[in-house]
């Protein structure tokens, strides 16, 4: 017996679709996010002294 299949077997698979250019940043957002990164390291030192300033201020105005 002979079944044709019409050349379904020797049908190459289809490829795979292009994935799309990632996206980058602008240098001017690049710079802005330099900018934001520098902020918060900055503030990851001095926020816990000036934290602490406010705290003990409001703790010696409760004294007696």
């Amino acid at each position: 017996m002979f079944r044709d299949l019409n050349g379904y077997y020797s049908r190459r698979p289809d490829p795979p679709p292009e994935q799309p250019p990632k996206r980058q940043l602008t240098p001017r957002q690049q710079k802005t996010l330099l900018w934001i990164i520098a902020f918060n390291v900055v503030t990851l030192f001095i926020a816990p002294i000036g934290g602490a300033t406010v705290i003990e201020a409001l703790l010696s105005s409760f004294k007696p």
